[in-house]
């Protein structure tokens, strides 16, 4: 397995409970008992992330760290460099590769897509693409290839991706390395990550749409939300105040020649950590998607093979925390870290997005994961929820 590979694999997660304090019903008038959470000791809080981020620092990460409660910033912080040769910093508005955070987009616009009648979730990938030419692959509908049961598997390790990594600059030239795939199991029957998945659900967005992949995010996800400083940036691409990804804590070894030469469907966009502030904050005021298929996204489904577990929905991680639902879509690949993490109800926001990675693999052995792992424990301790559950490592 390569290292984007296992990178990608060790991202996984489960989101603990969010406790609410019910306020004391009227004296006089009997009213139905209303639960309003905490709020976040904002001083704690910043003083905790403070110690935080200069530790991470201090043991190579390189990034930006952000935490909000509806639509408020309460702590943001730049450290590390985005560019070694040029010795520039990161700042707040540098832009980093999201990696596989970047599916949230392809989630939302499919949804998008479903409201306007041009989708349809249970209808089989043969409806939109019937020269497919695996028939299994053509029986999997749209909701199985959103929730990683379609069978399909990633194309990051396959000798077509690795020799040919510099022709793929569209959802189109990905697809005949793809279409040799055969599912490794039943469509439904059971649960696997898959890249290769999320860029079918791409070239569903063209054809449904008649857009080009990036133009529609541009135009349908970027724009209404006022995420200015998205985007989805090439190799050889000149965007300003974008981050070089690093292989290592130290050094000038990059990732140039490991990572998708734009991204695209399957994730590698870029954005600020403002910008996925207000990603959330476009998608709790149904700016993105009304209220229906914004509660069809952020409803915990049990899937095959987790054993009736609930903690997935249609494209992100979705679980039950107390009276809340906790949404959140990681990502990681060479020289590329991206936590993301929300509360539906409460609307609490942390953003994690790094310029290096460490060794592959489950628990701390990245700089970006330990400060990830602090951060859980500071807002949960300053009386936030607590996040990132099953991410922690066993003792």
């Amino acid at each position: 397995m390569s290292s984007r590979s296992l990178l990608v694999a060790s991202f996984a997660l489960a989101i603990t409970a969010v406790l609410g304090i019910a306020t004391p019903l009227a004296a006089q008038t009997p009213q139905p008992a209303i639960t309003t959470p905490a709020k976040i000791d904002a001083l704690a809080l910043r003083t905790a992330l403070d110690r935080a981020v200069h530790k991470a620092g201090d043991a190579g990460f390189s990034g930006v760290v952000l935490v909000a409660e509806r639509g408020k910033i309460l702590f943001e912080a730049a450290i590390g460099q985005a560019d070694r040769n040029r010795n520039l910093a990161n700042t707040l508005d540098t832009r980093f590769n999201l990696a596989s955070t970047g599916k949230l987009f392809t989630t939302v616009a499919i949804l998008q897509l479903v409201e306007r009648g041009k989708l349809a979730l249970d209808a089989p990938l043969g409806r939109y693409l019937p020269d497919w030419p695996q028939p299994q692959v053509r029986e999997a509908t749209v909701r199985q290839l959103l929730t990683h049961t379609s069978g399909l598997g990633s194309y990051f390790g396959l000798p077509e991706f690795a020799n040919g990594r510099e022709q793929l600059r569209s959802v189109a030239d990905h697809l005949p390395m793809i279409a040799t795939q055969v599912p490794v199991f039943a469509p439904g029957s059971d649960w696997a990550y898959s890249n290769a998945g999320f860029m079918l659900l791409g070239r569903l967005v063209e054809i449904a749409s008649g857009e080009d992949y990036y133009d529609y995010i541009r135009r349908h996800v970027f724009a209404p939300a006022g995420m200015r400083d998205s985007g989805y940036y090439d190799v050889e691409g000149k965007a300003a105040g974008v981050a070089v990804g690093y292989l290592a804590s130290s050094g000038f070894e990059d990732n140039t020649s490991q990572r998708e030469w734009r991204g695209g469907p399957a994730g590698g966009g870029y954005a600020t950590a403002r910008d996925l502030l207000k990603f959330q904050q476009a998608l709790a005021r149904h700016k993105l998607l009304r209220a229906e298929a914004t509660k069809q996204l952020l409803t915990p489904i049990a899937l095959p093979g987790e054993g009736g577990r609930r903690n997935h929905g249609l494209g992100p991680i979705v679980m039950p925390v107390g009276n809340d639902i906790a949404y959140a879509h990681p990502g990681g690949g060479p020289g590329m870290a991206a936590q993301f993490w929300a509360t539906r109800d409460r609307e609490t926001v942390v953003v994690v997005l790094g310029n290096t990675a460490g060794p592959p693999g489950p628990g701390q052995g990245s700089p970006t994961m330990a400060l990830s792992f602090a951060i859980f424990e500071a807002v949960a301790a300053a009386g936030g929820p607590r996040l990132g559950g099953a991410m922690r490592p066993r003792t």
